[in-house]
């Protein structure tokens, strides 16, 4: 009878609908995180005199946003072991990881879509206080000019559909590779039931 009932948990264990759940709870949490980190550095950068210095709030939000989401796909696969079933395996749990990082590129580029319209001018302003930075650095002028234009062209330049499909490589990844280590951490394997 007890290896009838582990035999139905393996069988359940892993189908398509299952992890959706995880993967969007975790994925809306991290990205309203990533959306309000974001946003601070934002407004701080917006807020303050340029420096002409090469870290920047923009520079630093940037890191915090890829530390603090980094881990998405590992609370994902143990939303899932604790939630759905305590067995997967190591490919299942990179899916869910980049689905998962994923959605948080997507959930966050529609709040920040959303706050466009409390504040329509944000990401003008965003630009502004950067370009505003960059020259104030003691860089030569052509050098300078290349900078500005460049970062105005990459932070005007982004429709929705350009934001989620240049951003979800990198916290994919990242987030493939630290569900990995959750199934290491979390999951059961087959081997490891015991009768």
């Amino acid at each position: 009878m007890e290896m009838e009932e582990v035999n139905q948990e393996q069988d359940k264990s892993f189908s398509f609908s299952s992890y959706w759940p995880s993967v969007a709870i975790v994925g809306a949490i991290f990205s309203f995180v990533s959306f309000v980190i974001g946003l601070y550095f934002g407004y701080q950068q917006i807020n303050t005199e340029p420096t002409g210095s090469f870290i920047s709030p923009v520079m630093i939000s940037s890191g915090v946003i890829c530390l603090a989401t980094a881990f998405a796909g590992m609370l994902a696969v143990w939303h899932y072991t604790k939630e759905v079933s305590p067995f997967m395996k190591l490919g299942q749990g990179a899916l869910v990881g980049f689905l998962t990082g994923a959605a948080i590129v997507v959930f966050s580029t529609i709040l920040n879509e959303l706050w466009l319209l409390i504040d329509p001018e944000y990401t003008d302003k965003l630009i502004e206080a950067t370009i505003a930075n960059v020259e104030a650095m003691d860089l030569p002028q052509d050098a300078s000019n290349e900078m500005v234009d460049s970062m105005a062209q990459s932070m005007g330049d982004q429709s929705f559909f350009k934001q989620i499909f240049v951003g979800i490589p990198i916290p994919g990844l990242l987030n493939m590779a630290t569900a990995m280590i959750g199934v290491k951490i979390f999951a059961k394997n087959e081997d490891e039931i015991s009768f």
